[in-house]
């Protein structure tokens, strides 16, 4: 396995990885981007590409390629290993462990359905009026065949018999979401029958999902879509990003549609920066995700019908998260999938017409209420106030406070005093939605990781650093367990490679502290927060390389080590002044002995 992993991290850069899923910049040697695992205005994520490592100084969380797609694609190991393996080219060997896990049968089995149910709309006679339909749509073939579209019989079990005969199970098939359990005796039927099927694919291009429209007019429910599975969470997955995600970094902006059918035409016809939330609104999960890609949103939602509160919620969450919200009006088709069908350019004209949703709302609530009565300007300035509490960004809220005060002839500090009464829920006219608490940000406090940290970084930063650390400062000098630790591992290394660390070696392209000290710390199996503390360390010596030269660097050194020094003895005297009173109540022999060490550490914290 071992020799596998490093092949693969050979063939994968991280910043290329890692870039596919936030916008990297530069950062000196490194890249730098806001961190996807908590929030954070300032960036303090960084990825280093000759040490194919990243580290958040945020939230503390750090690692390798793999480290970083388990924890953004919520993998387990097997799992990272399968993907990344595959966009490198890699042939993993049948024995890997976990590689027949049950979330990779559902992924093999959702990919299978989907194929099956594409090569049913392209060949069946049944599918004859799903194809027509298609057409009408102006749907290309090109279309279908990319976004894989597909239709499934009107049979109960034409599905599952052939899930069946390419060796999976019925609770298997039951738990990826494609078949419900009878309500009466034993077995399972087709979920999805007589429908379109539009598959669902998460951010790495897996299927992980389905959304089925109906052929039947007297069909219920027009949509319907996979239940919640093991690889398919609705409120983590926007419909389309797989694809758009490149183009959204580019145009470094977000439209947003309703369905699929807005989607898979909008990029058919060249704007392809586009995602659906599929009818429902968006999550706080789904706006972290399109943070990584662009702080600019572009709303082409129904804002008149049944879809209002929804919308609503969706611009109030996105203005909560600081993006920066525009809304689209169409002035052609009740919807982007009819506009680009009736002309194209209709589209990409109402999108470089986008307003700021304020903008948009100020004109849209002063022409449905009469600002001359009292009524009607009352509530006139609650919406507009509440949507102005939304914003996270105080001098956004200071501009149109300032813009709202112009507009209806009040005074600012009025409108101050309004929004200051609304509740802290925030209740809009649309419904109420409680803002999320940001993510809490730990940082170590501990002074002696702080200090062993800070050694660490000086000793990368300039190696030769790292001799004078050694024999100056004691192991009893720490009281903390992972400082100690990390320090005893530093020792025995020094003491090992102390020929590799002079001024001629140092000098030498070839040598590398930080790469001895990793395999150093990875052959002693130490524990991650070792490793951790380690790379962060790493990381953090760039910039030490930037801002300090090797004699203030070395000054600095030696203050930590005067003041873990000073901090040693003055617990030691604090511990004898102790001793030396209860030697005196208890047992007067040991006194003379106690006294003696006590003045010995009193003269040395002297010197």
């Amino acid at each position: 396995m071992s020799r596998e992993i490093e092949e693969i991290k050979a063939k994968l850069d991280i910043a290329d990885i890692i870039g596919g899923y936030l916008r990297l910049t530069p950062a000196g040697v490194n890249f730098k981007a806001n961190c996807p695992f908590h929030n954070e205005k300032t960036p303090s994520f960084m990825v280093n590409k000759s040490k194919q490592l990243w580290r958040c100084f945020g939230c503390n969380e750090g690692g390798d390629i793999f480290e970083f797609v388990m924890k953004i694609e919520n993998l387990d190991f097997a799992e990272a290993l399968k993907m990344l393996a595959q966009k490198a080219g890699v042939q993993l060997s049948r024995s890997e462990p976990g590689m027949d896990s049950q979330k990779n049968r559902l992924f093999s089995l959702c990919n299978l359905s989907a194929r099956y149910w594409h090569q049913v709309l392209l060949k069946s006679s049944q599918a004859e009026t799903a194809r027509n339909y298609l057409q009408t749509r102006g749907l290309s073939s090109d279309a279908i065949d990319d976004f894989c579209i597909g239709y499934s019989m009107d049979s109960w079990d034409d599905l599952i018999n052939f899930l069946r005969k390419k060796g999976f199970t019925d609770n298997e098939i039951f738990l990826a979401g494609l078949s419900v359990k009878k309500e009466r005796g034993n077995g399972f039927y087709d979920r999805f029958r007589g429908r379109i099927m539009f598959p669902i694919y998460d951010l790495s291009g897996r299927i992980v999902g389905f959304g089925g429209r109906t052929m039947k007019a007297d069909e219920l429910a027009k949509y319907i879509n996979t239940s919640q599975t093991a690889i398919y969470n609705k409120s983590l997955i926007l419909y389309g990003l797989n694809f758009a995600k490149d183009q959204i970094k580019k145009q470094d902006a977000c439209i947003l549609v309703e369905g699929y059918m807005d989607v898979i035409p909008s990029h058919q016809a060249g704007v392809k920066n586009v995602v659906s939330i599929s009818g429902t609104a968006l999550t706080i999960e789904q706006i972290k995700i399109l943070k990584r890609y662009s702080n600019n949103l572009l709303l082409s939602l129904d804002m008149d019908t049944a879809g209002q509160m929804a919308a609503s919620r969706s611009i109030d969450l996105a203005l909560e998260n600081e993006m920066n919200v525009k809304v689209i009006t169409l002035a052609f088709g009740k919807d982007p999938g009819e506009c680009i069908k009736n002309n194209p350019q209709d589209w990409t004209e109402a999108i470089g017409k986008a307003q700021n949703v304020m903008d948009y709302f100020l004109t849209k609530i002063m022409s449905e209420y009469d600002m001359n009565t009292q009524d009607g300007r009352k509530l006139i300035v609650k919406f507009l106030l509440e949507k102005i509490n939304k914003m996270a960004n105080p001098l956004d809220k200071d501009f149109w406070l300032k813009k709202l005060a112009q507009k209806i002839s009040v005074s600012e500090n009025s409108l101050r005093e309004l929004m200051s009464r609304l509740s802290p829920e925030r209740k809009s006219s649309f419904g109420t939605y409680k803002k999320e608490k940001p993510a809490l940000v730990v940082k170590n406090s501990n002074r002696e990781v702080s200090l062993i940290k800070r050694i660490l970084e000086l000793s990368l930063a300039y190696p030769l650093l790292l001799s004078k650390a050694v024999s100056a400062i004691e192991i009893d000098y720490f009281e903390d367990e992972l400082a100690g630790g990390v320090y005893k591992k530093l020792v025995l290394f020094y003491t090992k490679n102390s020929n590799l660390i002079s001024g001629s070696t140092v000098d030498n392209s070839q040598f590398d502290l930080f790469d001895g000290l990793k395999q150093w710390f990875d052959e002693a199996e130490s524990d991650k927060s070792q490793l951790d503390l380690v790379s962060g360390a790493f990381f953090s010596s760039q910039n030490v390389l930037a801002e300090e030269n090797e004699k203030s660097a070395s000054a600095e050194m030696a203050g930590i080590i005067r003041l873990l020094k000073d901090e040693y003895l003055k617990r030691r005297i604090e511990f004898l002044k102790i001793e030396l009173q209860k030697a005196e109540r208890e047992a007067p022999e040991r006194v003379e002995n106690i006294y003696h060490d006590l003045q010995d550490l009193i003269s040395r914290r002297r010197d």
